[in-house]
């Protein structure tokens, strides 16, 4: 049996873009998240191979959260199909006031298109996509004001960053008790309940082996739950090759320099570590190489994995 009906189908990217799921029906295709604005001509690219859209038109984009990687492609994609736009309820007064965004983009270097929306969907909720009904169920901890879908006939949920094949999305730095690990353990709960017989997650291959996803994300939120020294190590580590993937590397005689400039690394160095930001760019570098997310070329790093 496959994992995933006809109808559902999955453009897998990287970790700069986000996944995009496609709910086909002949009521409307329906496109949940559009990646990273950087890459929206990808995205766009991508949504017209046969496989997706093809030559068809798209009657609705719906968004699991508001993070750069999962909208930054809405604006581009509402320009190219002239659909509307749903987000997550919660959400809303980040988008209506882009400049809570455009703060938060600046103080992580990341970057995201403004767009309009046109309807909101909350916890509780539903919409129709590939002649199912996914319903909207709170996925908080990476993103606390984010939802995912869960499709109950065929057991099918679109986790969103809440929950990937081997890991989640970052949970942010906090003294114990941390309310992000609380929160995404919540979320990890909430799946449990719901069972699914697949998960397509944010980033990553769609997945069966539900029950091992979670042990080794509730393993990884264990390990960051009472140790926000970790976490913000951790953090720093995920933001930094974030960056570099639509950067395109940094030379290594810059990186001290780049850390210094983006206010995250200031913040959660003070907060947590007290290390100071001498030296820290390279310290990060040396960590992502052990661990294989980066390589060094010509004195340059550069992110190993697909953006």
């Amino acid at each position: 049996m496959p994992l995933l009906p006809d109808s559902v189908r999955v453009a897998v990217r990287g970790w700069l873009n986000c996944n995009q799921v496609l709910l086909r029906s002949a009521a409307g295709h329906v496109l949940v998240d559009s990646g990273y604005s950087a890459c929206a001509a990808e995205t766009l690219t991508r949504l017209r191979e046969p496989a997706m859209l093809g030559d068809e038109p798209l009657a609705a984009l719906v968004n699991t959260h508001c993070h750069s990687d999962h909208i930054g492609g809405n604006a581009a994609v509402a320009r190219a199909y002239g659909c509307p736009i749903t987000i997550p309820r919660d959400e809303v007064p980040t988008i209506d006031d882009w400049t809570i965004q455009a703060r938060w983009n600046a103080y992580v270097d990341q970057f995201a298109e403004p767009f309009a929306y046109q309807a909101t969907i909350a916890a509780g909720e539903s919409f129709r996509g590939a002649d199912r009904d996914w319903q909207a169920h709170a996925a908080p901890g990476h993103d606390m004001e984010g939802l995912m879908f869960f499709e109950p006939t065929g057991r099918i949920l679109i986790s969103g960053d809440a929950l990937w094949e081997n890991g989640l999305g970052f949970v942010w730095a906090h003294e114990p008790p941390n309310p992000f690990v609380e929160a995404a353990l919540s979320a990890l709960d909430a799946i449990e309940r719901l069972a699914p017989r697949v998960v397509i997650p944010g980033h990553g291959e769609p997945f069966a082996d539900v029950a091992g996803a979670l042990a080794r994300a509730r393993s990884r939120l264990g390990a960051f739950a009472g140790d926000p020294r970790r976490t913000a190590r951790h953090m720093m580590k995920v933001m930094f090759v974030f960056s570099m993937l639509h950067r395109g590397g940094i030379a290594l005689a810059e990186a001290d320099d780049y850390v210094a400039r983006v206010p995250c690394y200031r913040d959660l160095d003070e907060r947590f570590l007290g290390e100071g930001l001498e030296g820290l760019g390279v310290r990060l570098i040396g960590e992502l190489v052990k661990t294989g997310a980066m390589r060094v070329e010509a004195a340059r790093a550069v992110p190993t994995m697909p953006a």
